[in-house]
């Protein structure tokens, strides 16, 4: 509903006069209206809201307002609505946040039920729709639990960091004297559970889940020597090859778990002449202390009954595993994904073409990609000042940059005499 004022010229040259533009709001259409329908005079009409003759409506420009009126309602008491349930779902949102700073899962069914419970009006259905929504709303996603990170104890962590500092200073170790194994699962033929697709493909088929599994140990000491990785699997003579033929240590275990037998089998007559031998290729002495770094597990010996002559083991106190245990910093998960990287190069076109044989030379070949600079790392939780020590040439990255490490202490003393 407009109307114009606007000088202007005619033909015969003489001025005309046109109405400016005027744009009416709603409400002073609907009180048109309403005057036109308790008998105004039109005139009196357009010399109130200064329109045209054109502007004043009929019964049908009448119906078609008062029907857009009348829609225009129902939106706004959708949007009361939304606002009253505003509170509720911002307070769900901190439930789940909360919930989820303790470490605690939560589901799908957990989220709908609780917004349930919060809920304040009974038009609100929670529906699947509403989860997808509410997830996408606030970047929620479903992911695997792992780690160990909310069972840690983080006090024992501190308090064992000082023990440990001491027990160097005190036997005087160096990188190639202090040693950490620790076991882990290895799903040895588990195929990747997603895979590239073609653009017709609807659907990723795949083979059905394999769940056999290997124990492997992987032991490395400070300066990045690494000892020759113990497998555990479930038979004593695999067909698929000769045991004489291995890269590996091979031990059988029913349950394919580690035992005190296994253990203690594997620290006297395959991990203490490892360390003397190093020892010989390091320049020191076959009767130089080691000490040989373990977490709490029922099928570790007690440390009492791990000694050989200057060689000796010691316990990490519980829960500071994913914390502190050298081999649980990335070594472990660096050697997994190696293996992986092979097995799926060999898997060509079944599982059944891979063998325990294969899993075992590939397990042997993954630990042997892990670089040393990667064990070295792996240290400096539990020992920070190791990232100091010049004991290989190769370089390392520092504060960005690649470096030598007989580089790292001028640069450590230059960054102390800005810091003063």
């Amino acid at each position: 509903m407009e109307s114009k004022v606007n000088e202007g010229a005619s033909s015969s040259g003489k001025k005309t006069f046109k109405r400016k533009h005027i744009t009416l709001t709603l409400n002073q259409k609907l009180e048109i209206i309403k005057m036109l329908e308790r008998g105004i005079n039109r005139n009196v009409i357009m010399s109130k809201f200064n329109i045209g003759s054109s502007t004043i409506y009929d019964k049908k420009q009448k119906d078609k307002l008062r029907a857009f009126v009348a829609e225009s309602e129902a939106p706004t008491k959708r949007t009361e609505l939304r606002r009253k349930l505003k509170m509720p779902k911002m307070a769900h949102f901190k439930w789940f946040s909360a919930k989820r700073s303790e470490g605690k899962p939560i589901t799908g069914p957990v989220l709908v039920e609780k917004a349930n419970q919060i809920n304040i009006s009974e038009s609100c259905v929670f529906s699947e729709g509403w989860l997808r929504n509410f997830k996408d709303r606030h970047g929620i996603r479903k992911l695997d639990i792992s780690g160990e990170q909310k069972s840690a104890n983080h006090v024992a962590t501190e308090e064992y960091s000082a023990i440990f500092e001491q027990l160097v200073e005190e036997h005087r170790l160096s990188p190639c004297q202090v040693y950490n194994a620790d076991e882990t699962g290895l799903l040895w033929c588990c195929l990747p559970n997603s895979t590239l697709v073609g653009g017709g493909e609807k659907a990723a088929h795949g083979f059905k889940m394999n769940k056999d599994r290997i124990i492997v140990l992987v032991c490395a000491n400070a300066s990045g020597h690494k000892l020759k990785l113990l497998v555990i699997v479930k038979y004593k003579k695999p067909r698929a090859f000769k045991l004489t033929s291995l890269t590996v240590i091979y031990e059988a275990q029913g349950n394919v778990w580690m035992t005190s037998e296994i253990f203690k089998d594997w620290f006297f007559n395959h991990f203490v002449l490892a360390v003397k031998e190093n020892f010989r290729k390091e320049g020191l002495p076959e009767d130089s202390k080691a000490v040989l770094l373990l977490n709490n597990c029922q099928a570790h010996p007690p440390a009492s009954e791990l000694v050989s002559g200057n060689i000796f083991t010691t316990y990490l106190p519980p829960n500071v595993t994913s914390l502190i245990q050298p081999m649980d910093q990335g070594v472990i998960q660096n050697f997994k994904c190696f293996y992986t990287g092979t097995f799926v190069q060999n898997v060509s076109e079944f599982q059944s073409d891979f063998n325990l044989k294969d899993a075992v030379y590939a397990a042997a070949l993954a630990w042997k990609d892990v670089k040393k600079v990667t064990v070295r790392k792996c240290w400096r939780k539990l020992w920070p000042s190791i990232m100091f020590c010049d004991d290989s040439s190769d370089e390392e990255e520092f504060c960005g940059f690649n470096v030598r490490p007989k580089h790292i202490s001028n640069i450590q003393e230059i960054i102390e005499n800005v810091s003063e």
